[in-house]
This record gives structure tokens, sequence and C-alpha cells, in this order.
């Protein structure tokens, strides 16, 4: 998936798919939302489990992160059937074009260990939520293990870069660039309802009371959007800074290359528009849709009966 150079250079993060080019979703791929914000979090797990009816394994700090790896946690849920192929099978129903219920998401601020949980069989899918970084809400356990001089400028491209002290330059920030638009479904702070909705049509989830049929796609993309709309409804909006302040002059000086990030995060989310579709969708483009395989079994059908 890398040129040698890269495997070195950007990893964990090759063990997440790139959510654009590696599509359709393939099965065995494990959602995963890594919520670098205290506030982003609370509303994002807020709407899976309401509105979703998510399963949450929430790996909130690094030892939580350590134990996953020692009881080996993906093994472990895929023998459970809580993901692969094993979660698609239900006795009951067949959900049109791969759709879930229920979904099992891995939930964590600790990006980098995380990633370290996937595999070459069982890659990351990650989504994730961008803000403005003088509105930054950090995730407390995100600081725990970091030098105490982490964070004093440029705190995500430090993060997402793994370096934490001294100086930073154009290294760091592609490498935390690169993770923003090649392995993240992007959300933002002020489009959060539309992105969690396009996220859960990307990763093919049903909604809570929702069908998973073809016909029913309609009524279920009403139910999700009006669940996720009053989800959000009791959480605040994102804060904004008057570009004319003394205030927004020095931090913008100290925070230049996160003020990159954010942009490229929004002009990402734009982006996505075109490019994160719905499951159902990828399904169809890759000939894999279900319609397709009925066809295709009704058509051999005559033949047989014609041989005999």
């Amino acid at each position: 998936r890398y040129p040698n150079s890269l495997l070195t250079l950007f990893y964990p993060f090759t063990l997440l798919r790139d959510v654009v080019l590696d599509q359709p979703i393939h099965p065995n791929d494990v959602p995963f939302f890594w919520h670098v914000h205290t506030t982003d979090e609370e509303a994002v797990k807020k709407v899976l489990t309401t509105c979703y009816g998510a399963d949450l394994v929430e790996l909130n700090t690094v030892e939580d992160v350590e134990k996953a790896k020692k009881l080996d946690l993906i093994t472990s849920l895929e023998e459970r059937n809580r993901i692969g192929i094993g979660a698609l099978n239900s006795e009951n129903e067949r959900l049109y074009n791969g759709q879930r219920r229920s979904p099992l998401i891995i939930t964590s601020p600790h990006i980098r260990e995380v990633a370290e949980l996937f595999d070459q069989d069982h890659f990351g899918r990650m989504f994730s939520f961008y803000r403005h970084p003088i509105d930054y809400d950090v995730h407390p356990r995100l600081k725990e293990k970091l030098p105490p001089e982490a964070g004093a400028n440029n705190f995500l491209t430090r993060l997402l870069s793994d370096v934490h002290s001294g100086d930073i330059g154009f290294k760091e920030l592609g490498i935390a660039k690169q993770v923003i638009r090649q392995v993240t479904v992007t959300g933002t702070r002020d489009l959060m309802a539309e992105s969690l909705f396009r996220t859960g049509k990307y990763f093919g989830w049903v909604p809570v009371s929702g069908t998973g049929t073809k016909d029913g796609e309609e009524k279920d993309d009403i139910i999700a959007k009006s669940c996720i709309d009053n989800q959000l409804q009791a959480f605040p909006g994102e804060r904004y800074a008057d570009h004319n302040s003394r205030e927004w002059q020095v931090f913008y000086n100290a925070n230049k290359m996160d003020c990159q990030l954010y942009e490229l995060a929004r002009s990402t989310w734009r982006a996505q528009i075109q490019t994160i579709i719905p499951l159902t969708l990828q399904k169809k483009r890759a000939g894999e849709d279900d319609e397709d395989e009925e066809d295709g079994d009704e058509e051999l059908q005559p033949a047989a009966e014609g041989g005999r």
C-alpha cells in the first residue's frame, strides 16, 4: 500500500485504511472513533449509542490499550462474531448490501497506540472530528503521558507526528496532513450532524428502528437525521475567534501548523461529499450489489430447468 520509505515514516497509520481508495468497506475492517476533544467525544458517543445502538469498546487510557493488546482484542471480537463476516450474518434477517445493526466501534483518544491493535487482516477504519485550534478541548487522557512542554504550541501536529518537544517543520506537518486526508472520515464541529449522518451511511449502520432494506433506505435516512439532530441539541457549538484581536494574532503565530490542519480538515470534509459515499453505493459500484446476485440466481434457474 505504501513505498518502503513511507512504511516507516507513516507507521502505525499504515494499519488504518485509506477511507477513499479502499472501498467498498471490507467486512473485517474495524470502525475506530478517534476523539481528541472531550466535548466531541461526549456528543458523538451519545449519537452512536442512541441513534445506531452501537456497542462501544472504550480504550480511554494507554493502560486500556496495552491490556487490549495482551488480550488480543481484535481476534477475540472476531471469534465472538462482533466484527468480521460473522457480524453480518443473522438467522432472522439479511440487511441490504452489507449494512449492520448495533455496530461495534472502538473509541479512544490514543490514535497511535490503538492503530497498533490492527493488522493486515483487520485494518482500522477511522473517523474523527476536528475543531479550530483556538477552541481545542483536548481530552485529559492525552496529556497524561506527554512531556510537560507538549501542547505549548501546535498540539495536534505534534501528537500525530509524535514529536512533542523542540522544533517541528514540514515533515511533521506532512505526517499530520496525511492522517487527515487519507485515513480519516473527517468531521468538523460546526457540521457535526451532517458529518455523523455521512459517517453512518459510509459504514452502513442501520439506525435504531430502521429496516436496513433497499426499499426502506429513504425512511432510514429520515430516522437517522432526526435522531442525530435531537441528540446534538444538548451540546454547545464551536467558539470562533476575532481575527482582528491581539489574542488571535499571538495565538496564530504560535500555532500556524495546527491552523493549517484545521483548514485542511475543512477542505477534506468538502471533498468527501463526493468520495465518502454510502456503503450500499460502494457495493453497487464494485459489482457486489445484493440485487445483482438475486438477478443472477433468477437467470440461472431457467437454464437449470431446461437441462433436465
